[in-house]
């Protein structure tokens, strides 16, 4: 099966129920995240955090707010802009308005999107399981790793080689000066050295 079919028999048995118009919230979720400019941003990241919640649903106390916010936290994503997570919160409160969630679901929703602007230290378990799940890519094998750096660098191709040097050195450098980059004690314990070694290895490359 492709991306696209797995994904959408999940969303027909854990998205669909909760909506009135669950297949034209669908298409144009699936139509934002195929857009041309993404590279990494599609639905294969999507596909790959949801694996990470199955593996890890145990550790959820809300697992349906944490697949929700998964599904919505990159539908609208503009590498020229600075507010993609604010505009992919409210996305999901504009869709899911007329679903079955209850306010506070959807205010909990919003507030894990949100979450996944980076750094952004979370304050309770089920956001610090979003935000690992999120950047699970950094501890990802040295091959993935160096291929999703190949990603952003296409997704920024309108960025000066320079400008994008420093920028992306700046980004690599604030997650390499951070305490802890996982914050849930599995995934540190299973991504956190990796992700140390894969990220002070592109910065060198940058810098070289």
């Amino acid at each position: 099966m492709t991306t696209v079919s797995v994904l959408k028999e999940r969303w027909d048995t854990n998205v669909a129920p909760l909506l009135r118009e669950p297949d034209a919230t669908w298409l144009q979720l699936a139509t934002l995240y195929s857009e041309p400019h993404r590279h990494y941003h599609t639905l294969d990241h999507v596909a790959a955090c949801l694996k990470w919640l199955n593996h890890y649903r145990h550790l959820a106390e809300d697992p349906l707010t944490m697949e929700l916010a998964l599904w919505a936290h990159d539908v609208i994503y503009d590498p020229r802009a600075s507010d993609n997570e604010v505009r992919s919160a409210d996305w999901f409160v504009e869709h899911f308005e007329d679903s079955t969630l209850t306010k506070h679901q959807k205010d909990r929703v919003h507030a894990l999107i949100l979450a996944t602007i980076h750094p952004h230290p979370p304050t309770d378990a089920d956001m610090a399981l979003l935000q690992d799940i999120d950047l699970s890519i950094l501890g990802a094998d040295a091959g993935l790793y160096d291929r999703y750096e190949g990603w952003i660098r296409q997704e920024y191709a309108f960025v000066p080689e320079e400008a994008f040097r420093k920028g992306r050195g700046a980004v690599l450098k604030s997650f390499l000066d951070q305490g802890v980059i996982y914050h849930t004690p599995e995934l540190r314990e299973k991504l956190e050295l990796p992700a140390r070694d894969n990220l002070n290895r592109a910065l060198a490359k940058l810098r070289g």
